[in-house]
C-alpha cells in the first residue's frame, strides 16, 4: 500500500505544470499598438510615416507562425480587437510578382491603417512595414 501511495505522489509530481515565464513582446508599431510574441528585435526605422521594423522568431518559439500567411493574419486580429474593419487584404506565396508577401488595409471610420509583411532572408524572420493610410483603398490594396 505504502508503494501505491508513493507510485501515486510521484505520478502527480510529474503531471505538475510548468512554471510560467513572462512572454517578451516586441512592439512593432507603436503608433497602432501591434505586438509580435516572443519576438527578437533586429532593426528599427521610420520611413517618413511608416514603421518599419525586422525581427525574427528564437527556432524554439511555440509563436513561431507557421507561415507568412499566419503571421499577418494575427497583426489583423490585433487591429480588429482595437475596432478597426478589413477592408482589402492580399497574399502572395510565391516569389513570382514580388512575393511572397501579405497586405491588410483596415479601417475605423476616417482612419485607416496599412499593413505590409514579407520574409526575410534568414530563417523565421520578416519585416513588417506599418502606416497610416486612406481608409477607403483602391481595388489592388496597396500597402499605403
Amino acid at each position: 500500500m505504502r508503494f501505491a501511495v508513493l507510485a501515486l505522489a510521484a505520478l502527480l509530481g510529474a503531471c505538475a505544470p510548468a512554471p510560467l515565464r513572462p512572454v517578451p513582446e516586441l512592439e512593432v508599431s507603436r503608433r497602432f499598438g501591434l505586438v509580435v510574441p516572443d519576438g527578437v528585435l533586429l532593426a528599427r526605422g521610420e520611413e517618413g510615416p511608416v514603421e518599419v521594423t525586422e525581427f525574427r522568431f528564437p527556432p524554439d518559439s511555440p509563436y513561431r507562425p507557421y507561415s507568412l500567411e499566419e503571421l499577418g493574419e494575427r497583426l489583423r486580429a490585433q487591429l480588429e480587437a482595437r475596432g478597426f474593419a478589413l477592408r482589402c487584404r492580399t497574399y502572395n506565396a510565391l516569389p513570382l510578382f514580388g512575393g511572397p508577401q501579405y497586405t491588410a488595409r483596415l479601417a475605423r471610420g476616417a482612419e485607416g491603417v496599412g499593413i505590409f509583411l514579407r520574409p526575410l532572408p534568414q530563417p523565421d524572420a520578416y519585416r513588417v512595414e506599418v502606416a497610416p493610410a486612406d481608409p477607403n483603398p483602391p481595388l489592388g490594396c496597396p500597402a499605403r
